[in-house]
């Protein structure tokens, strides 16, 4: 009886010891993305789960495969999206995978992510051309050894041996036997150096002054090629090799040079543009708008976390790391200042719209009778702006117009048959603008010069006038209205009996909408 029960016992405290163990463990979901083939993405998702696990730090969830299929399947990629999948699987952390082929070479970087505070909080990498099972499964096992701080496999020899000097020999005394004996020292073995160490804070440094107004700027020309027309200069430029050549190369010549694991490191920053690419894409592919959000809100201490994991190696330090002259605080350079303020605050702008005009006529000579208008036709307007903010609220608006602009008299029509003329201007307004947050209220004079008109009477004249205008700038989109007042006659005739002086005076009024750049 007491053997059943001390069975009992035992059978108890091992059942419990192995649940305890078992709840010990934290649950990890892996997702894995970037591979051009989804059979890819998945077979690493499931090595990677399997090198993870078999140490007993981590249990996997309980489908992993579903987890993978259905964020593989989803339009959502960002971060946020991902956790938030893991946490219905019941993860305690998800490791996120982004492969990116660079060189002909994979470039494989991981994340470690803790669901309850979204937080990375390891960091893993491996660079291997991924041709087979087997390499998957090699990657893996990095990237695997690495979160978990385990020692790396020995080395296979691929070098050849240290140079062995040749033996040194002395004379050494006493003389036996009139024999002089030879004493032969132990061999000197040369030991490799490095020419030069290089001080990992400095790279960092390097990449976080230079690497994050690279990406904004590359960013913005991108943005503003995809939303200006081919027939407005738009060049079209292939975005995903643009942002992936663009910033990386502008950061290389800012890069120590010699570096160690410098092909790592540009590995890295190439991921970091394709995790911010990624999470730009729209239902219709890149979103201008949306890049230049996400770089305005990247997160560059996660890149120089990646970066100095991946920096490593006997010829590199981690010393304190003075920047500079120019960074310090107390450096004062007022041309750089100025010239930074200027590329700030000069913006382009492409303008669009409808309008209508008359013509007013001033009408003198015998038999006076008042002055009148001509009546209203239509027209558009097309061109472009360029923004000059001398101080947050006062801005200057030079630009270039197109612009349609007419008569119609309904009374006479005399001319040809028609009463209706249209004329085609080429206006150059010369605005200055008050900006209270969206608000724009502007005015100033233009410079006009018909190109043509359908009945050839204003043709070949110039026109002097003042434009005054009223305007919402609502993120990158601008809409407003304007008035364009002629002060100068474009044209003047007499009446067929000479006995009265006609001079015509043009008034357009107008919507226009805009994308400022």
């Amino acid at each position: 009886m007491n053997i059943f029960i001390a069975k009992i016992a035992l059978i108890a405290a091992f059942g419990f010891a192995m649940c305890f163990a078992q709840g010990a463990q934290e649950r990890l979901a892996i997702y894995v993305s970037g591979a051009g083939e989804a059979a890819i993405n998945k077979s690493m998702s499931t090595k990677l789960l399997a090198a993870m696990t078999q140490t007993g730090e981590y249990m996997e969830i309980g489908d992993p495969s579903s987890f993978q299929d259905e964020l593989a399947k989803s339009s959502k990629s960002d971060l946020a999206w991902i956790v938030q999948t893991a946490k219905r699987y019941g993860a305690d952390y998800v490791c996120t995978v982004n492969i990116t082929e660079v060189f002909g070479t994979h470039s494989v970087i991981a994340r470690l992510i803790k669901i309850s505070s979204s937080q990375t909080v390891k960091t893993s990498s491996s660079d291997r051309t991924l041709k087979s099972l087997e390499d998957l499964t090699v990657v893996s096992y990095e990237l695997a050894r690495q979160f978990l701080s385990l020692p790396p496999p020995a080395p296979a020899i691929t070098e050849p041996p240290p140079v062995i000097a040749a033996p040194v020999t002395t004379i050494a005394e006493p003389v036996v036997d009139n024999v002089v004996a030879p004493i032969v020292q132990a061999p000197v073995v040369v030991q490799k150096r490095c020419a030069r160490m290089y001080n990992i804070n400095e790279l960092l440094f390097k990449i976080k002054d230079s690497f994050p107004s690279k990406l904004k700027d590359c960013s913005s020309t991108l943005a503003k090629d995809m939303l200006t027309p081919a027939s407005f200069g738009g060049k079209k430029l292939e975005p995903k090799s643009f942002m992936m050549q663009c910033p990386i190369d502008g950061i290389k010549k800012e890069l120590p040079e010699g570096f160690p694991g410098v092909d790592k490191v540009l590995g890295s920053l190439t991921n970091f543009v394709q995790g911010i690419m990624n999470s730009a894409i729209g239902g219709g592919g890149l979103d201008p708008k949306k890049l230049v959000s996400a770089v305005a809100n990247m997160n560059i201490n996660e890149l120089l976390n990646d970066v100095k994991n991946l920096a490593n190696g006997e010829c590199v330090t981690n010393e304190p790391y003075e920047p500079p002259a120019k960074y310090n605080e107390n450096y004062n350079d007022e041309e750089e200042d100025e010239d930074s303020e200027k590329k700030s605050t000069i913006s382009f702008g492409i303008r669009t719209g409808l309008n209508y005009s008359h013509v007013y006529a001033e009408i003198s000579g015998s038999g006076l009778r008042d002055n009148g208008d001509y009546g209203d036709v239509g027209g558009m307007q097309a061109g472009f702006v360029l923004d000059i903010a001398v101080s947050e609220v006062f801005h200057i608006q030079p630009g270039i117009m197109y612009i349609q602009k007419g008569m119609y008299d309904e009374k006479t029509d005399n001319y040809n048959g028609r009463g209706e003329i249209t004329a085609h201007y080429l206006e150059f307004p010369l605005l200055l603008s008050l900006k209270f947050s969206v608000l724009r209220l502007g005015a100033g004079p233009y410079l006009g010069f018909c190109l043509a008109s359908n009945e050839g009477i204003f043709e070949g004249n110039f026109e002097f006038g003042f434009s005054t205008g009223i305007g919402f700038d609502i993120g990158m989109f601008y809409i407003g209205a304007f008035y364009d007042y002629g002060l100068s006659s474009i044209y003047y005739y007499k009446n067929y009996h000479g006995d009265r002086d006609y001079n015509l005076y043009n008034r357009t009024v107008g919507l226009n909408l805009g994308i400022n750049l």
